[in-house]
Order: structure tokens, then sequence, then C-alpha cells
């Protein structure tokens, strides 16, 4: 029970000091992200390194972050895709399979 209290207030902290970052008007999330970084993201959720909730995390903030300049529409396409990529689906686990999350690897590295 005490460990689980203490988990929960080291997530309380550390979303008070990236609330605290971001209100003075640094950024957290200052690295443009690329297609290879979008690929490694796919990647982790094939491999079961990341879950896709992390993932979809991931996107909404490099999509949200104002003092990104997203102008790569490859980039920015798949984004979108990330962000979606926990969404269920009423006749499987989940909208996007993995099939599709292989699929998306091609298209990027054949743009």
């Amino acid at each position: 029970m005490w460990l689980q209290s203490l988990l929960l207030m080291k997530r309380i902290i550390i979303y008070l000091i990236w609330m605290v970052i971001i209100k003075e008007g640094g950024s957290v999330l200052s690295v443009q992200p690329q297609r290879v970084d979008i690929i490694n993201k796919i990647l982790s959720i094939l491999a079961g390194d990341a879950k896709r909730d992390d993932v979809s995390e991931w996107a909404f903030n490099m999509f949200n972050d104002d003092s990104l300049r997203l102008e790569d529409p490859v980039v920015l396409k798949y984004l979108k895709l990330l962000g979606a990529v926990d969404l269920p689906s009423s006749d499987r686990d989940f909208l996007y399979t993995d099939d599709d999350l292989r699929h998306w690897i091609t298209e990027i590295e054949n743009q």
C-alpha cells in the first residue's frame, strides 16, 4: 500500500514539474520529430516495448506543441495516426492492427 502511495506521489511531482516548465515558457518537447522517430515508435509497439496509449500520448504531445514547426507532411500524417493508435475497435482489440502498423512503416520508408 505504501509503495503505491509513493509511486503516485512520484507521478504527481513529475507532473507538477512539467507544468511549471511549460508555464514558464520552456518547451520540454523541443526536438522536431523525424520519420525515423515515427518508425521507431511503431517498432516499439510491435516489439512490445511500448504501450499503445503511451505512444498515442507522445504523438498528441508532439502534434500539440506550439514550439514545433511540423513541416514534413509525412511526419504530420503519421503523428495524427499514432495519436489514434490506442483506439479500440468493436471487432478486435484496436482499430489499427499490427499489420496496419507494419504497412505504415513501409509507407513511410517509401515516401
